[in-house]
């Protein structure tokens, strides 16, 4: 052996025992006095933490114990987070520009912030699932992941709120919809607790009217509705489920996803915007910024 392979050799077994300490240190340690521990008496996500027990990448993340409980880390995020995600709602719904916000308090929307969840409630990216028995195979890497809000103040007479979902990494209005807070008392629409913040169908106004109000929302978010000045898409107007409502969709079908992925509900960016007879928004998803480039 020349003394050239000699040193490689040598700088060979070197890298194996620094790389072998390495790992034994970064993974090789365990948490003291593991086996007395009272898993029975583990009741949080920080307990199951400071245990040591595995965390499992989710939004939010998650403890498993070894009896197979599992523990959400209830925590919310940091208020500079949460701020940031709600000044660009605030931003997109025009805040005061509409008078559904009339009678809201401090001269704003006020916001409630409710979980974060993987992708939003209607967009998902994944792979079939190679082993049963599951359907399929979610990678972190298409991951996209929410932050989840809800209004303070009712939207119609039917004693429903906003709920809106910003993505965590683009901090994008991905998602926008009309629900039934938690908690809300039986009958509480029915008993007309709720009227005084009116129809979200009447006084009606006319297509055109509707129309400018659809398109005004997607102006305060140019960044993320700027594909809809491609000369290549054109939007599609329908009629919704209700007959007072209006609805405008904008599709990309000449996306196409990497091969062996499937997108839920479509293969392809999309946009769309339900609006109420009297020019309410009843409900927004935009897809365009959350498929692989």
């Amino acid at each position: 052996m020349t003394n050239k392979a000699k040193i490689y050799a040598v700088i060979a077994i070197v890298a194996v025992f620094v790389a072998g300490y390495g790992v034994h240190h970064l993974f090789g340690k365990k948490p003291q006095n593991k086996g007395n521990i009272d898993v029975a008496s583990i009741t949080t996500f920080e307990q199951c933490s400071k245990a040591g027990f595995p965390i499992i990448k989710h939004y939010p993340d998650q403890c498993q114990t070894p009896d197979g409980r599992i523990f959400a880390n209830e925590n919310p995020p940091s208020e500079d987070e949460l701020a940031k995600a709600e000044q660009v709602i605030r931003t997109f719904m025009g805040d005061w520009d509409h008078p559904q916000f009339q009678g809201s308090e401090n001269n704003h929307i006020n916001l409630v912030y409710v979980t974060q969840k993987r992708h939003p409630s209607n967009f998902a990216i994944y792979k079939p699932a190679s082993q049963p028995p599951a359907d399929y195979d979610f990678a972190e890497e298409y991951d996209r992941p929410v932050y989840i809000f809800q209004q303070k103040e009712f939207a119609n007479d039917r004693c429903q709120v906003y709920e809106y979902q910003v993505a965590i990494k683009t901090k994008q209005v991905v998602e926008v919809g009309l629900v039934f807070p938690e908690g809300l008392e039986a009958g509480a629409a029915i008993s007309g607790k709720c009227s005084k913040y009116g129809s979200m169908d009447t006084p009606s106004k006319n297509k055109d009217e509707i129309e400018q109000i659809a398109f005004t929302y997607m102006s305060r978010d140019p960044e993320h509705t700027k594909f809809l000045i491609r000369s290549d898409i054109q939007p599609e107007y329908f009629s919704s489920k209700s007959p007072t409502q209006h609805g405008w969709q904008w599709e990309d079908k000449s996306y196409k996803l990497p091969e062996g992925l499937v997108s839920d509900p479509f293969p392809y960016p999309m946009l769309k915007i339900i609006m109420s007879g009297n020019g309410k928004l009843v409900y927004y998803l935009n897809t365009t910024d959350l498929f692989p480039n």
